[in-house]
């Protein structure tokens, strides 16, 4: 049997504990919109104890991207090297602020700014993902 992990929305952040995340999101209504999180991220969504150091590595940041992409209108940048510069800069800010923060955003220092700034956002709300076919840094572009 397999492990149950956390999922988050990535368009509402709701958190789900389970062998696989549902189907459509109970929260906002969006389909395929789960992305597979670590325990460390969760607790800063639920605003619980941040002190536990995250065991995300790129490589595993890597395959769950790959996992979420896989049934969405959307997939993984195929230009490796910026690929590689953004996951090790979501790393980064995940190992100093308890979230994958978008690389390329700036924060305010806000929790619920910050909310909306953890990796996948809700990208299609944002004019580049029109008018350029991506998400706002470009790790995820339209198929």
């Amino acid at each position: 049997m397999a492990d149950k992990i956390f999922w988050r929305c990535y368009v509402c952040n709701d958190i789900h504990y389970g062998i696989a995340p549902p189907e459509i999101c109970p929260t906002c209504s969006t389909k395929n919109a789960y992305v597979e999180t670590d325990a460390q991220e969760t607790k800063a969504v639920m605003r619980f104890d941040q002190s536990e150091p995250s065991r995300m590595d790129q490589a595993r940041l890597l395959r769950i991207y790959s996992k979420f992409t896989e049934k969405n209108d959307f997939k993984i940048n195929p230009d490796k090297k910026i690929v590689d510069m953004l996951l090790k800069a979501e790393l980064a800010k995940l190992q100093k602020f308890s979230m994958k923060l978008c690389p390329c955003r700036i924060r305010d220092k806000t929790f619920e700014t910050d909310l909306a700034l953890i990796c996948p956002c809700n990208f299609k709300l944002h004019p580049e993902w029109t008018e350029k076919g991506m998400c706002h840094c470009g790790l995820f572009v339209k198929r």
